[in-house]
């Protein structure tokens, strides 16, 4: 989240692109925590009226039952 918060206040208008990478870096952690991941993870964003809208897409194997160590 550190990292999104200097993108945000560096650059006010953001490159949509940038931020969709930035998302995956910050999510793919985590995801591998509880999932055994067959691809990697995908975000994709679309204009929605006057916003965006970021999805963010996992293609598993399977679920960890309890998910690993937190790193």
């Amino acid at each position: 989240m550190e990292r999104i918060n200097e993108l945000l206040i560096k650059d006010k208008f953001s490159n949509l692109e940038q931020v969709a990478e930035l998302l995956k870096e910050e999510i793919t952690p985590l995801a591998l925590n509880f999932f055994l991941m067959s691809k990697e993870v995908t975000v994709r964003y679309k204009r929605e009226g006057s916003g965006y809208t970021f999805n963010v897409e996992i293609k598993a194997d399977r679920v960890k039952p309890f998910g690993s160590k937190i790193l």
